[in-house]
């Protein structure tokens, strides 16, 4: 049997460095009941640093990977090595430890490898060429992917019926020719996609097949283009409901849940919800939700930044293809949803990572925003992106308003 290809990534890096990032701020690490039993099996004892009676922890139909209070790993020692991989092997660990920070998708005859920018190292673009990476993925397909994962449909472009797989990977590619234009901004690549996915939906041109559609996707794109040259001089102010909801997603983005944190007893609850209410008032100063993120004035955050650098533009642009070709935002990647639909769900991390970087460069005294602030406000808010739970009322309601489109302008500069 012939195996599926593997597409990876254009222009990603990755190797992992050791930084533990992921094993010190991932509060729930999900066990099988295989990761379970080989646990069980390797013959921890306190001797090793480990308490067997308290290294797995039980949750709703799940069991996990129990933490330290300071909320590190179990398994993770003192030289900040973990004792798993070092004693038996990185084969020897749970299946979430040995993929992260990857991603794999099925596509028809391809697997899609896509990458959580959770990772400091993802985001630095550090590492070989993910080239490199593509021989363990077979493998871990294998693990991870389930056995019929071929025969899998895609999603619906639009609110049509749903196309064969080599049909809807025209829609892809042209998507991500968007973000390929040099001498752009993101932004403006985000306003001239979601211009084309308008159109793409009041012409109903979600049903183009064959080597016809690409014609007609590449025409319409360029008429976009045309129509969508540069930003306006003028930015159109989002309205009081999308600015809001800005606010209540950047809470969803930056807020860190330990297990400790959904204990009945915690204070976390009660923490979040004064969290919520003042991002909803919007009036006065921000909570201090977290390291880096201090109690600073509103209105320092609304006020213009100027243009992004241009080491923080490129990560953004890198950012978005490697979503748009792993087909992380819809589909089996992002709560089946359609591509439209997804792709407007994705442009608004654009607006969140923005508004958090902003938070972090008035938490630190500055008004003007660095690579490094774009970089860590990235890697904040991936790692809620396609965990939290999707509403797609909130989307097209934002969609109606034109909001989506409008957040993006107001936060470009």
């Amino acid at each position: 049997m012939k195996s599926p290809r593997i597409e990876l990534p254009a222009g990603q890096n990755w190797n992992c460095r050791g930084c533990t990032d992921c094993c010190r701020h991932s509060p729930f690490v999900i066990l099988s009941e295989a990761d379970r039993d080989r646990l069980l099996q390797q013959g921890w004892t306190r001797a090793d640093g480990v308490d067997p009676e308290h290294m797995i922890e039980s949750g709703v139909n799940h069991y996990r990977l129990a933490l330290k209070p300071d909320g590190a790993c179990v398994f993770l020692n003192e030289q900040g090595l973990c004792r798993i991989h070092a004693r038996f092997g990185e084969a020897a660990k749970p299946l979430p430890c040995r993929v992260y920070p990857l991603l794999l998708y099925p596509a028809g005859k391809q697997i899609l490898v896509g990458l959580k920018f959770s990772c400091p190292t993802a985001g630095a673009n550090d590492g070989e060429p993910m080239t490199a990476l593509a021989h363990q993925i077979p493998k871990l397909a294998r693990l991870v992917l389930p056995e019929d994962h071929e025969d899998l449909p895609p999603s619906p472009v639009a609110a049509g019926a749903a196309l064969e797989w080599p049909d809807f990977r025209r829609y892809v590619l042209a998507l991500d020719r968007f973000f390929t234009a040099e001498k752009v901004s993101v932004a403006l690549k985000l306003q001239r996609a979601l211009h084309w996915l308008a159109s793409i939906e009041r012409g109903c041109l979600d049903q183009a097949t064959g080597e016809g559609a690409e014609e007609i996707l590449e025409a319409l794109a360029e008429n976009t283009v045309m129509r969508c040259a540069a930003l306006p001089e003028k930015r159109e102010q989002p309205s009081g409901f999308g600015r809001l909801f800005l606010r209540q997603l950047v809470l969803e983005h930056a807020r860190h849940t330990t297990v400790a944190d959904q204990a009945l007893q915690s204070s976390h609850r009660w923490k979040m919800l004064l969290a919520a209410l003042r991002l909803m008032c919007s009036s006065g100063h921000t909570p201090a939700l977290r390291k880096g993120l201090k109690v600073v004035p509103f209105r320092a955050i609304e006020t213009g930044f100027g243009e992004l650098p241009a080491g923080a533009e490129a990560l953004l642009t890198r950012y978005f293809r490697v979503k748009i070709q792993s087909q992380q935002f819809c589909g089996v990647g992002f709560h089946g949803c359609s591509l439209v639909e997804g792709f407007r769900n994705l442009t608004l991390m654009y607006p969140i990572v923005i508004w958090l970087a902003r938070w972090l460069a008035v938490s630190a005294g500055r008004s003007q925003l660095t690579d490094a602030d774009v970089a860590r406000a990235i890697t904040i808010a991936d790692f809620q992106y396609s965990f939290t739970p999707y509403l797609a009322w909130r989307t097209r309601l934002l969609q109606q308003r034109h909001d989506i489109e409008k957040l993006c302008g107001w936060y470009a500069d």
